[in-house]
């Protein structure tokens, strides 16, 4: 329960801290086996988290209710027993702070990287997507170092409590906690005080995602956006973002749609999503690709094109296998293709690195573009799908993420919400969350300077196993040496 209540979308972020001592307690304590300790734990605060997906596969995705629910179930048992229950089988023997906590970030990295090619999301760090001070420990360690820190000072505090030495659990706790405010301490110092903003534009169409694709929607939500988008005209920005299939229609191959943006990009670039095709020479399509298009007066339309697809919405997990299951709950569509090049979208002294939803959760994605000089993110997404619920809030959590790891602002443009500028520092000085039609503009900075992640990455792994490595072996020597005497 205090796992669940500290998550982004239930708002008590700092309970995180304190959120593994029960279940530190009741492992120690004996009773119920550990491994199934665990299971429980991770089963009920997945299923309580990712309940969403019920909405999403079923009201949105076309699936029966009952599949949806199954497949909620299933994944929630499958996440108690891989990513909880190692934790609290290893917790029963040692309560080392430093080893507890790496395999719990182990354990979070596996997720985020193996099932279904990676579900990076609520992880631990997230929680404190809203307290800059302590994010600013992303910037120099990452993600998984935040997680890290966290689950340490959760050791740290029942190693206070169970432990007859206070003096000494109480001082190792103060250590953590202040090494977890040092990166905030040092970033505010360093600031760089000269900094290029850029007037940046977003749209968000807010229509509901039901209609969408209805005819009669489509040509009125494309005159809709049309008209708002011709409003701008005269208006000067240096870039308007709007969201992942922004318009219902493949937009390369509509000419009304074309017109409207190629009178407005001598004054303005635009950003957007749609669906492009590339065909061969007999006109069948080979490659069809979730893309983010640049439109500007300097360049050809540049693509981006997803490198990282959404499992079950964009691509069907063992699909040769699973085809009869695909094709009774999700039909016979197409898949996606994944794009295979990181790109750097450049207009004017503007250069992007572009992500689109689900890809934000990957942070090997953005490094490339980073390291290509790209010194803006632009985030497109279509939120819709987790309808009113904590998901969309989770999705903003896990961007802002992206945003303190590698230093850069960003512009996150949704179909109906959460849109949002994000700072450098993790700081949302806006965010629409109604899912109405909205059209935000702030002036973002335009960064340079790389942060310790964007630098080391996590190196600082290293030393953390090298150090668990002697303290297990001095423990082995030190119990040998009881048993002998």
């Amino acid at each position: 329960i205090l796992l669940i209540l500290s998550t982004a979308g239930f708002g008590l972020s700092y309970l995180v801290f304190i959120a593994f001592v029960p279940i530190l307690y009741a492992v120690r304590r004996g009773g119920l086996h550990p491994v199934f300790s665990g299971a429980i734990m991770g089963f009920l605060y997945w299923i309580v988290c990712l309940s969403w997906m019920t909405i999403t596969f079923s009201y949105f995705g076309g699936a029966p209710l009952i599949a949806a629910i199954g497949m909620l179930f299933v994944v929630s048992v499958v996440g108690g027993f891989l990513l909880f229950a190692p934790y609290t089988f290893i917790a029963k023997k040692y309560l080392n702070p430093f080893l507890l906590a790496m395999v719990f970030v182990a354990l979070e990295a596996f997720k985020g990287k193996a099932i279904f090619k990676g579900v990076p999301w609520v992880n631990l760090a997230q929680s404190q997507y809203q307290n800059i001070n302590i994010l600013q420990f992303v910037s120099w360690f990452g993600e998984l170092g935040l997680s890290f820190i966290i689950m340490v000072i959760n050791v740290l505090i029942f190693r206070l409590i169970i432990f007859k030495n206070k003096k000494r659990e109480g001082i190792y706790l103060v250590i953590a906690v202040f090494v977890m405010f040092i990166p905030a301490f040092i970033n505010n110092i360093t600031k760089d005080k000269q900094e290029i903003t850029k007037n940046i534009k977003i749209i968000q169409p807010g229509y509901k995602q039901e209609v969408k694709w209805n005819r009669e929607s489509a040509i009125a939500i494309i005159n809709d956006l049309n008209k708002r988008l011709l409003s701008l005209e005269k208006e000067k920005y240096d870039l308007i973002v709007m969201p992942e299939s922004a318009y219902p229609a493949r937009i390369l191959h509509v000419p009304f749609i074309l017109d409207v943006i190629n009178q407005i990009i001598p004054t303005t670039p635009i950003v957007l999503g749609s669906d492009r095709t590339i065909k061969n020479s007999q006109g069948e399509v080979e490659k069809y690709y979730n893309s983010m298009m640049l439109f500007s007066k300097d360049n050809q339309v540049q693509f981006y094109d997803k490198m990282h697809l959404t499992p079950f919405g964009e691509y069907f997990p063992f699909e040769d296998l699973l085809r009869p299951i695909k094709e009774f709950f999700f039909g016979s569509g197409d898949m996606f293709d994944a794009g295979e090049n990181p790109t750097v979208l450049t207009t004017g002294d503007i250069k992007i690195a572009p992500l689109i939803c689900y890809e934000t959760g990957f942070s090997e994605l953005l490094k490339p573009t980073i390291n290509m000089g790209a010194n803006l993110i632009v985030i497109i997404s279509n939120d819709s799908w987790f309808g009113k619920n904590q998901g969309r809030i989770q999705h903003l959590a896990v961007n802002v993420m992206r945003v303190v790891e590698y230093g850069r602002s960003a512009a996150v443009a949704t179909q109906d919400g959460i849109s949002a500028f994000i700072l450098p520092n993790g700081e949302i000085p806006i965010k629409i969350t109604s899912q109405t039609p909205a059209a935000p503009e702030y002036n973002l900075p335009l960064i340079e300077k790389r942060t310790l992640y964007s630098k080391m990455g996590y190196t600082w792994v290293l030393f953390v196993i090298a150090g668990i490595y002697i303290y297990i072996k001095r423990k082995k020597a030190k119990s040998k040496n009881e048993s002998n005497n």
